[in-house]
């Protein structure tokens, strides 16, 4: 899972699993509840989590760090009270030092811990903190070094004929786009 299919919808508490996309909107499944809806695109407004930054006083962090910050420092600092002002400030200080005083507000810090609270209980935050290219690497070595073995296998083994490619007939195959609609006129009257 990435943080691209995790989106927060505007007028909706908690965060949403995008399951499937639609013209006029999406289906989601609620990481709170598990319960799959749709909401249509006409009356709210999706924001995926790899699109959220915070202010710094130097460049802006996005979502997935902060959360990074949140998991390292939780056994020491733990997701206070999202009622306690007080509390969420003194919590982001420690999280994100460096974060604008002025831009972001205790209502950003309280929704910063209730989603932190919804993905740590579905334990989706290590998957997501962790980088795709890392994740890829280490498949790829992996791939790598069995793909080097079969090589030296097939260097040994005797040469197989290779079957010959069987051609597909186009019109066996369905098409997916439904027909173009025909344009239907009446004549005038003549006047």
């Amino acid at each position: 899972m990435d943080l691209s299919e995790i989106v927060a919808v505007t007028g909706l508490p908690g965060l949403f699993k995008v399951a499937t996309r639609r013209n006029d909107g999406l289906i989601v499944t609620s990481l709170v509840d598990d319960k799959t809806q749709f909401i249509p695109g006409r009356t709210h407004l999706f924001t995926t989590l790899d699109n959220i930054t915070i202010y710094t006083s130097e460049e802006p962090v996005a979502l997935k760090e902060v959360l990074a910050s949140i998991k390292k420092s939780e056994a020491k600092n733990a997701v206070p009270d999202a009622k306690d002002d007080a509390g969420l400030k003194a919590w982001m200080e420690v999280v994100l030092p460096a974060f604008d005083k002025e831009k972001v507000h205790v209502s950003d810090m309280r929704k910063l811990a209730k989603w932190y609270n919804i993905l740590n209980a579905k334990a989706l935050i290590e998957e997501l903190t962790t980088d795709k290219k890392e994740a890829v690497a280490e498949e790829g070595k992996a791939e790598g070094e069995e793909g080097k073995t079969e090589v030296k296998k097939e260097k040994g083994a005797k040469k197989e004929s290779k079957p010959k490619a069987v051609k597909s007939d186009k019109s066996s195959k369905g098409s997916n786009k439904p027909a173009p609609v025909k344009k239907i006129t009446t004549p005038r009257k003549a006047s």
